[in-house]
């Protein structure tokens, strides 16, 4: 009975996503016989499309591919090399860059549909006090006030905010063209961008659209050239817009004083605003 010899493993790690090394690492040797350490098909499979994608987002970058050239043992490198391909997306549009669950599945779906992350406010789904003021304050003057003919609200919007009340027929939706006509000082020539962004009015996707809106909407869009294009092309557009509200958010947010005070700021800008939009009537 002849004796088995068992195939000894290739000298030559495999690198994962360079078939020429495949190839040296299968070359025989003239005693025994030399076969190619292969990863799981499903590793090889997401090597592929990664392959894929880099060629697609980032033909210009031929040497980022390159440096993925390296053995993937677990889940846990394969994830890391799907995190770093995230984070060189990020440096055109925001996406989900951290992989938290180091599952195939989890990174197959990364590879497939774009995490894109909106900057959208999710107001009908979150509790507004998590969000960072105006945007409250904002929010309980757009939609808490009852329809009643006085001057100022007794309601709840008086109980949440009696220090900066507002006049019943206010509508800062109304007041987005005069406030940024108005010479407003930095932070606070975010305000109408911001109204604009929370009447989901901006003409731009990255602001307009919320994350749960998204997922209603039917999910995360799928990975392709032409939606890479457009989806960079929009955020540059929205950027600047963005980082003008995240000022005005991040903007006097420390202690209760700090807030009370940004909110009466706004709240004079928002009544010069009225009595400029009433006189132009």
């Amino acid at each position: 009975m002849s004796e088995i010899i068992p195939h000894s493993p290739s000298r030559n790690p495999l690198r994962i996503l360079d078939v020429r090394q495949t190839v040296l690492s299968i070359t025989p040797e003239i005693e025994g016989v030399i076969c190619p350490n292969l990863p799981p098909l499903d590793f090889l499979l997401l090597a592929d499309r990664l392959g894929e994608l880099y060629e697609m987002v980032f033909p210009d970058h031929p040497e980022w591919l390159a440096e993925e050239t390296a053995v993937w043992d677990d889940e846990e490198a394969v994830s890391g090399a799907a995190e770093r391909f995230l984070r060189r997306v990020s440096l055109l549009f925001p996406v989900h860059d951290e992989i938290w669950d180091a599952d195939i599945e989890v990174i197959e779906w990364r590879l497939y549909e774009i995490p894109v992350l909106p900057m959208g406010f999710d107001h009908w789904y979150e509790d507004w006090e998590h969000f960072k003021e105006p945007v409250p304050y904002l929010l309980h003057l757009m939609h808490s006030r009852e329809d009643e003919a006085s001057a100022y609200r007794g309601d709840s919007f008086t109980d949440q905010y009696p220090h900066q009340l507002i006049p019943r027929y206010l509508e800062p939706h109304r007041l987005v063209e005069t406030l940024s006509k108005m010479d407003l000082p930095d932070p606070v020539n975010g305000l109408s961008d911001l109204i604009d962004m929370l009447n989901q009015d901006t003409g731009n996707a990255w602001l307009d659209v919320s994350e749960y809106a998204l997922i209603e909407g039917g999910g995360y869009p799928l990975w392709n050239a032409e939606d890479v294009i457009w989806l960079t092309e929009q955020w540059q557009l929205a950027k600047p817009i963005w980082e003008r509200v995240e000022r005005l958010l991040d903007w006097q947010n420390g202690s209760p004083d700090e807030i009370d005070h940004k909110l009466t700021a706004v709240r004079d800008y928002l009544l010069a605003a009225y009595e400029q939009f009433q006189e132009e009537a």
